[in-house]
């Protein structure tokens, strides 16, 4: 085909690409309807084929850097990464995080019930026979407790706090993921860290101190834990879409159920960070048991205000 032959057979796409070009950069994607999507993805595969013909067989002609130059304003629109305003990060923070946990609140109360069933069997069985505990815990763990090293000078609390963080992050991580397994992975992991948690806390008050064990686990224990099962609400969310897919295709309901899915991650993880710093800055201070408690307690109830700010919301706009 000759480059004239090329042009005129071609040029209406070009032109049909460049006015939603042009629509895009003046209004953003979300100005055209449906169909002018579709229109707009099928005239950028078309002449991306065009680009890669013309590059071809009239290598030397102006077509080529005009199309270049079309072909990657377009693909630039499809591909951009979209950045986070500081304003709507803001707002998931204050409002849209905790509107979310009311919307999957069900799922939330499930994977706690999970993580309580794996703590009161394992502790059940502890309790029964203390050896029971090497099916739950390292033995250099069970070794430590019962010779009262919890809490310890020769505990390392830099490296404890970055272990427990990494752990509890890879531990949030999998019940999301797993949830891919119709939440066999997710029910797995919530239910044996229920189980370390539970076996743990037997030995300590079969053997060692119980005040000075929660003084180190529930301050920054109590906000570490929600995070941990609002990511087993997220693996359980993905399994639900899996299983029960209503009206759409199994393949489109994962991709909804994702997606609610990982909406929920952003808090999670900031709520994992906040449980580091803590681990890390406060729980070595050389302060008395009970303060620290007192803290766990005052984190307990600044979350539990958090979490019920679209309750206050709704009862204002009433």
């Amino acid at each position: 085909m000759k480059e004239e032959q090329f042009i005129a057979a071609n040029s209406s796409v070009w032109k049909e690409l460049e006015l939603y070009s042009e629509k895009i950069n003046k209004k953003g994607v979300k100005a055209l309807s449906s169909k002018e999507i579709k229109n707009f993805l099928s005239d950028f595969r078309k002449s991306s084929h065009h680009l890669a013909y013309a590059r071809t067989h009239y290598p030397k002609s102006s077509v080529v850097g005009y199309l270049n130059s079309l072909v990657g304003k377009c693909h630039n629109h499809i591909y951009a990464v979209k950045k986070v305003e500081p304003r709507k990060l803001l707002e998931y923070v204050l409002y849209g995080f905790p509107c979310l946990i009311k919307k999957y609140k069900w799922y939330l109360l499930f994977s706690f019930s999970v993580f309580l069933l794996g703590f009161f069997v394992s502790m059940a069985l502890t309790f029964i026979n203390p050896e029971n505990a090497g099916f739950f815990l390292p033995s250099t763990f069970i070794d430590n407790i019962k010779n009262s090293k919890i809490g310890s000078n020769n505990w390392n609390y830099p490296l404890m706090s970055s272990y427990i963080m990494v752990n509890n992050i890879s531990v949030s991580l999998k019940a999301f993921v797993l949830g891919i397994t119709l939440g066999i992975g997710t029910f797995h992991v919530l239910f044996f860290n229920g189980a370390l948690l539970g076996s743990l806390t037997a030995l300590i008050y079969m053997y060692s101190s119980p005040v000075r064990f929660w003084s180190l686990i529930l301050p920054h224990g109590i906000i570490e834990l929600t995070a941990i099962f609002i990511s087993g609400a997220s693996g359980f969310l993905i399994a639900k879409h899996m299983l029960l897919p209503g009206e759409h295709f199994r393949l489109q309901s994962l991709v909804n159920g994702a997606k609610k899915a990982i909406s929920l991650l952003g808090g999670v993880i900031i709520m994992l960070i906040i449980a580091g710093i803590i681990e890390g800055f406060f729980t070595p201070l050389n302060i008395s048991d009970y303060t620290k408690l007192i803290f766990a307690a005052i984190t307990a109830i600044a979350l539990a205000i958090y979490f019920s700010i679209p309750f206050f919301i709704k009862n204002q706009n009433q």
